[in-house]
C-alpha cells in the first residue's frame, strides 16, 4: 500500500500531525491534540490511534482483514 504525505512541517521545533492517505484509509488529526490521528475507511470510523505508527499498524492489519 502507498504512503502519501500531504506536507512536512520538517523544520517546527514541534511537530504537529497532519494526517496521511493510505489507500482507501484516512488518518485524520484530533481536534486538541498534537499526535492523535482518527482512522477512516469508506466514510466510516474505525479508531482513534494514538501516532502515525499505531495508525499505519492498524491500517495494514485492517485491510488484511477486509
Amino acid at each position: 500500500m502507498k504512503l502519501t504525505q500531504h506536507k512536512s512541517d520538517i523544520l517546527d521545533a514541534k511537530p504537529i500531525e497532519l494526517g496521511f492517505l493510505m489507500g482507501d484509509y484516512a488518518a485524520i488529526p484530533m481536534i486538541g491534540s498534537d499526535t492523535k490521528l482518527m482512522v477512516i475507511h469508506e466514510g466510516k470510523h474505525l479508531k482513534v490511534c494514538r501516532n502515525r505508527k499505531s495508525a499505519i499498524t492498524f491500517i495494514k492489519k485492517h485491510s488484511k482483514t477486509k
